[in-house]
């Protein structure tokens, strides 16, 4: 059964159902931004924290993020490499990011500073192709993403000693 989206309201239901029937927790943040409709947080399996968002100025579409935030070690590893070797590493990063199916961005002072201190993820789904199916693979796209950039700076850094990210 294909049921039609229409509204926000509409749209909020089939998302806040979907996160329920696949145990992901749903959570919805309240008060919730004033330029979006809902925010509904959620746990991917593999721990992941994702969000679904109706952004107001995106009537006809909802867009699922997933959040990657520098560790205070992993953010001073960066720091400690040459110029040169964190451009490498961030240019091999984004060349891999550019072929997963979300957007990505890092946080805004990385154009200043050079070294981001977080990374987003966000997969937009409209109405008209809002399904549970689309809805998964939105979530499943962000949160691999996200995933891959853990792994990445894992692999790079070794595991972070703390939890602490940076501000």
């Amino acid at each position: 059964m294909i049921l039609e989206i229409n509204t926000a309201d509409q749209a909020k239901s089939l998302a806040e159902t979907w996160m329920k029937n696949h145990g992901y927790a749903p959570t919805e943040i309240s008060p919730c931004p004033t330029d979006l409709s809902f925010m509904l947080q959620g746990m991917a399996i593999n721990g992941m924290p994702f969000l679904v968002i109706q952004p107001k100025d995106l009537e006809s579409a909802i867009v699922v993020i997933a959040n990657v935030r520098v560790t205070e070690s992993s953010f001073a590893s960066l720091n400690s490499m040459t110029k040169e070797a964190r451009d490498e590493f961030l240019w091999n990063l984004k060349k891999d990011l550019m072929f997963a199916p979300p957007t990505f961005s890092f946080d805004p002072s990385y154009e200043t500073t050079g070294i981001p201190k977080g990374i987003q993820f966000s997969k937009e789904v409209y109405y008209d192709e809002l399904t549970e199916g689309r809805l998964a693979e939105a979530v499943d796209f962000a949160v691999r993403s996200a995933l891959w950039v853990v792994w990445t700076f894992r692999r790079e850094f070794g595991a972070p000693a703390e939890v602490k990210f940076v501000e």
